[in-house]
């Protein structure tokens, strides 16, 4: 709607509707007169709108049912024009306030012609953002057709041009971590480093040291100054990942580090600031934490200035097939020769399943997958889910090695149209080791002759 948009302007008085006109005509606004709410219905049956404008002053308020009518079968915003030196009933000044969003005087053309430019970038906005389905991030994306996930990227886009903590909460495997370095790459400080600490996968010994870093002969192996993971990420973003494991009696030195911006190194006195946009994320409930005492209070305030929850894949179902699409892309390494995707029993079976491990889940088991199934298709039975007697298992080191060996040869045969001499030749083994791995991964054997 940013250029040339459609304005249906409803005005009984002809001389005022014609000045309206002019001069939103010379703003480059497309502006269709309408004398009567019957004649906006047959207009609005051929044309299509992006904003609606109405004249209204007391002599309407009995028809106030037809107008609501009209403005919910548009299907667009509409904008009240009134003239304030006129008095008004009760029941039009309700109405005003029910059902529009802006009210604006009709004198007062200018400023009318600015609220549309509001209005018309509003709602491109809007548009472009429900059109999207996908966030690049570092050199990976964000993919959903939901518009719960279409709300995560609108706010993801809003909160990377503000300088403040953000609180990212969501199950393991929903993509918080992707979800933290697209607001630090959306960000004025997408240049500077976006640095990681896994808060649950450091010893509690370690982590203060790992955050703020030591001087030398600080503790017994400290043989050398070392900056903290907060000063190598001054001037970016450090991601506290499961923030909820840090450790209780270390959440007031990091809340100094909050309020101060500033931090001391194990074994010195010295402040050194460090200029770093803080981003947390948990897979627990904090409040709860809080109540149990394992969680300070002022610190979580502190952290979750602006918040951000992603809903599990169980809660949009709808995105299943396109995250399948993409890993089956985006891994191709994995794929034999010859496999061009899922059954439609494969995908049913992977879009019924409720993925307790979400996103990262189905990932591994997209590729498990392709390692395992025989082209054409990956067929339901190659995907052990949804059924208790077959488990999900992780492939072991040896299967997957076998698997490549097998993908190997059915390549190399190919390529050689089924001649073992040369595709043995081509691999670099003798005749007798080829048909022996032929016979254990069970190929098929072709006579060299046809």
């Amino acid at each position: 709607m940013e250029t040339q948009p459609n304005i249906i302007l409803v005005d009984r008085t002809s001389d005022r509707s014609r000045k309206i006109q002019v001069a939103l005509c010379a703003q480059g606004y497309f502006v269709s007169p309408a004398e009567s709410l019957s004649k906006a219905w047959r207009i609005m049956a051929k044309r299509e709108f992006d904003v609606g404008l109405i004249h209204l002053q007391e002599e309407d308020s009995t028809h106030l049912p037809e107008v609501e009518n009209l403005l919910l079968d548009s299907g667009f915003e509409w904008v009240a024009l009134i003239d304030p030196r006129q008095a008004m009933t009760s029941a039009l000044r309700l109405a005003l306030g029910r059902m529009f969003h802006s009210v604006h005087q009709q004198e007062d053309l200018p400023g009318l012609a600015c609220l549309l430019r509001h209005i018309a970038k509003r709602q491109a906005i809007a548009s472009r953002i429900k059109q999207e389905t996908r966030l690049n991030v570092s050199r990976r994306c964000m993919i959903s057709h939901t518009p719960g996930m279409h709300r995560v990227f609108e706010q993801l886009r809003t909160l990377a041009g503000v300088d403040a903590p953000v609180f990212i909460t969501g199950e393991s495997g929903t993509g918080k971590e992707l979800a933290a370095r697209a607001i630090h790459e959306l960000s004025p400080r997408a240049q500077a480093p976006f640095v990681t600490v896994n808060c649950g996968a450091i010893p509690a010994s370690l982590i203060q040291s790992e955050l703020f870093g030591f001087e030398r002969g600080a503790f017994t192996d400290a043989h050398c100054r070392r900056m903290g993971k907060i000063e190598a990420a001054s001037g970016g973003t450090l991601f506290l990942d499961e923030v909820s494991e840090l450790p209780y009696d270390l959440q007031s030195t990091f809340l100094r580090f909050i309020e101060s911006r500033s931090i001391s190194r194990l074994g010195s006195h010295k402040e050194t600031k460090a200029d770093v946009r803080i981003v947390a994320a948990t897979n627990r409930h904090v409040p709860t934490l809080v109540e149990e005492g394992n969680f300070r209070l002022d610190l979580f305030y502190r952290l979750n200035v602006l918040e951000i929850r992603i809903p599990p894949l169980r809660e949009r179902k709808e995105d299943i097939r396109p995250l399948v699409e993409l890993f089956f892309e985006q891994f191709k390494q994995y794929r034999p020769p010859g496999l061009v995707g899922f059954s439609p029993q494969a995908m049913a079976l992977l879009q019924e399943h409720d993925w307790p491990g979400n996103i990262r889940e189905l990932m591994n088991t997209v590729c498990r997958a392709m390692l395992m199934s025989d082209p054409p298709y990956i067929e339901a039975e190659n995907i052990p889910i949804g059924n208790p007697s077959k488990p999900y298992r992780p492939p072991s080191l040896e299967q997957i090695r076998e698997q490549a060996e097998r993908n190997t040869i059915i390549s190399a045969l190919k390529r050689n149209r089924h001649n073992v001499a040369k595709a043995s030749r081509e691999m670099g083994i003798s005749r007798v080791t080829l048909y022996r791995l032929m016979d254990k991964y069970d190929i098929q054997r072709i006579d060299d002759r046809y």
